[in-house]
C-alpha cells in the first residue's frame, strides 16, 4: 500500500510541477467555439482526448457486446453517461449489465445482474503550453460489483490517473497528434485469472502516442501503447500494443432520422509482451444522445453526419 501511495503521489507531484512551469506564461484568450469530442470506444479507441461534451449537456450511451453471443454464456450491455459540468470539467460513469442469452450452457434469463461500474472525471486546461498543445488530466476508477460469472470479471479494482496532451496541425486541421500517459493502480478483491481486454493484471505505467484523422463522418485513429510493471510490481511484465481503428458516424438516413448518434467502430490490434504475441480485431456498435435533445428540436452544433 505504501508503494501504491508513493507512486500516486509522485505522479501527481510531477504533473503539478509540469503544469506550474508551463502555465506560468498562460495567455488569456477569447472563448473558443465548441470542439467536437472524440469519446473513447473501448477496443477501438481507448484514449481520453482534451475536448469535452458541451457544458450542461448529458450524453447517454448504449454499447451492446454482440460478441458475447459467441464468446460467453451471457450478453452484456454497457450503459454510460457523460456530463459537461463546466467548459473545463466533465464527469462520466458507466455500468456493465449482463443476462444469460440461452445460447450456451445457461438457460436464457436464468442469471442477470451488474458486473462492473466505472467512474471518471476530466479537467481540461486552457491555453496550455502557449496554445500549441491542449491538455486534459483525469482520474478513472473501475470495480466489480455483486457476484458476476467468473468469465465476465477479473476481480480487480483499477485506479487510473492520467494526462493527455494533444496538438492539432495548423496545416491539416483535421489531424490531431496526441500522447497520453499515466499509471494504473491495481488491487485484487478476489482471485480470478481472467485477462480483460489484453491488459496487465497488475499495477503498471503506460504511455500512448497516437494520431486521429477526422474526415467527415469517419474518424481514423492509430494508438501505440507501451505498458510495464517495472518499478510498480514485483512481477516484471510489459506489453506493446498497436491499434489502428476507424469509427463511422451513421448518416441520419440510416438511423431513420433519430435524434441519437449511431457509431460503428472497427479496429485491429497486435500485442507483443512478456506473455506472448496476440493479434485480433474488434467490432463495436454504440449509440449516444444528448438527453436534453429528446425534448428540444434544435440541431446539434458539435456533430456533422451529413457527409
Amino acid at each position: 500500500m505504501n508503494s501504491t501511495s508513493s507512486c500516486l503521489s509522485g505522479w501527481l507531484l510531477g504533473n503539478a510541477l509540469l503544469l506550474r512551469a508551463t502555465l506560468a506564461g498562460e495567455v488569456t484568450q477569447e472563448s473558443r467555439e465548441p470542439v467536437p469530442e472524440v469519446a473513447p470506444i473501448p477496443g477501438v479507441f481507448n484514449t481520453e482526448l482534451p475536448p469535452l461534451v458541451l457544458p450542461e449537456s448529458l450524453r447517454l450511451t448504449l454499447r451492446p457486446h454482440f460478441g458475447d453471443f459467441i464468446n460467453h454464456d451471457y450478453f452484456r450491455l454497457t450503459l454510460g453517461a457523460r456530463y459537461g459540468l463546466t467548459p473545463q470539467w466533465e464527469l462520466s460513469g458507466d455500468v456493465d449489465a449482463y443476462i444469460a442469452h440461452g445460447l450456451g450452457d445457461v438457460r436464457v434469463g436464468e442469471e442477470l445482474g451488474v458486473s462492473k461500474i466505472r467512474l471518471g472525471v476530466k479537467y481540461r486546461f486552457t491555453d496550455f503550453l502557449l496554445l500549441y498543445w491542449e491538455a486534459v488530466a483525469g482520474l478513472k476508477y473501475s470495480f466489480p460489483v455483486g457476484n458476476p460469472p467468473e468469465e465476465l470479471t477479473n476481480g480487480l479494482h483499477h485506479l487510473t490517473p492520467y494526462m493527455t496532451l494533444a496538438h492539432k496541425w495548423e496545416s491539416r486541421p483535421d489531424f490531431t497528434s496526441f500522447v497520453s500517459y499515466g499509471v494504473d493502480i491495481v488491487t485484487r478483491t478476489y482471485a480470478v485469472d481472467t485477462i480483460e481486454d489484453g491488459q496487465i493484471n497488475a499495477s503498471h505505467w503506460f504511455i500512448t502516442p497516437g494520431v486521429v484523422w477526422q474526415r467527415g463522418a469517419f474518424n481514423y485513429s492509430l494508438e501505440a501503447v507501451l505498458s510495464s510493471t517495472v518499478g510498480l510490481d514485483s512481477r516484471e511484465e510489459y506489453r506493446v500494443t498497436v491499434r489502428p481503428g476507424v469509427k463511422w458516424t451513421l448518416p441520419p438516413r440510416l438511423t431513420f432520422h433519430s435524434r441519437s448518434r449511431w457509431i460503428i467502430g472497427v479496429s485491429v490490434h497486435a500485442d507483443y509482451g512478456s506473455d506472448g504475441t496476440n493479434i485480433g480485431a474488434s467490432l463495436r456498435l454504440q449509440t449516444d444522445f444528448d438527453f436534453r435533445r429528446l425534448f428540444k428540436g434544435r440541431p446539434r452544433p458539435d456533430v456533422d453526419t451529413a457527409k
